[in-house]
């Protein structure tokens, strides 16, 4: 029977550089472990849907509703039932042995409480990731995405999950990044 794999979770809202920093991950990946990197989070799961469902508005945009005077996002029906598949899915890769990484926004407590059910008995690494609000609207912008909805996300998901490490990408390099995970995950595998 082979050893189960690690979940590393990179949480945070939309134009943070989750995906960026996924994919320089999963280049990286063998300084740190033997194997692959499974890619198995938002992007990876909207993929699935195919081309015609790969943007958020379509799929699983987060409501924007205004409480108290400022943006906050929730999951909607569809949504969750996508959180909730994408975090069976990482636990089943992972009990087989494969490492996953999952792009992820952690929104909620019950977002969080399903991840934590669904890889109970694994290897989790949940690194957050946060950027300085103007620059966040901004690089959602240039990506065709809704500002409002990235700092509603950033704003929405503030103090839900205790993570491992946060690191800002306002200004930090992508393989910089990338270094500051992986030395997280080594750290984690020697403890």
């Amino acid at each position: 029977m082979s050893t189960a794999g690690l979940v590393l979770v990179l949480d945070g809202p939309l134009a943070v550089g989750r995906s960026t920093t996924l994919a320089a991950l999963q280049r990286s990946w063998p300084q740190v472990r033997q194997g692959p990197l499974l890619a198995a989070g938002l992007d990876a799961m909207l993929g699935a849907f195919g081309p015609a469902r790969r943007r958020w508005s379509e799929l699983v945009l987060p409501e924007v509703a205004s409480t108290g005077g400022e943006a906050a996002a929730a999951w909607g029906p569809l949504g969750r039932e996508l959180i909730v598949g994408m975090h069976r899915a990482a636990a089943a890769w992972a009990h087989q042995g494969t490492d996953v990484v999952l792009d992820h926004v952690l929104l909620d407590r019950a977002t969080v409480a399903d991840l934590d059910g669904a890889c109970a008995g694994l290897a989790v690494v949940t690194i957050g990731l946060e950027c300085d609000p103007d620059v966040l609207e901004s690089r959602a912008h240039e990506l065709g995405w809704s500002p409002a909805v990235a700092v509603a996300q950033a704003r929405t998901a503030r103090g839900i999950v205790a993570h491992d490490r946060v690191f800002d990408t306002t200004e930090t390099s992508t393989d910089e990044l990338v270094d500051l995970i992986l030395d997280v995950v080594a750290e984690r595998m020697r403890g």
